[in-house]
């Protein structure tokens, strides 16, 4: 009987120690993915941010060079940007009247 209780308390142990090291085994390989998870999101809003500048660069570009070309057709002809302003006035007049 002493043999066996003996020979439990021994599997018992080495159940503990396998668990104990189950546990950590579990926990270094969560550690591991929740790091490689935090890698990824970060590169991915670094991507995010960076479109989102380039896009802001294209369209800040784009809106200089529409006004460029607004400033030049004036400077070109003053007159029919006069009436072209007058009108469009006039047209937005009408439209909040309305309302």
């Amino acid at each position: 009987m002493a043999s066996e209780s003996e020979t439990l308390k021994k599997d018992v142990e080495e159940l503990r120690a396998a668990i104990e090291t189950l546990t950590k085994d579990v926990s270094t390989i969560s550690q591991s993915m929740t790091d490689g998870l935090k890698d990824k999101a970060a590169r991915a809003a670094d991507n995010v941010r960076e479109g989102a500048r380039n896009a802001a660069n294209e369209i800040g570009a784009k809106g200089r060079q529409s006004a460029e070309a607004v400033e030049q057709t004036v400077r070109d002809k003053p007159l029919q940007s006069l009436v072209v302003a007058f009108g469009a006035g006039l047209l937005l007049a009408q439209l909040l009247r309305k309302r």
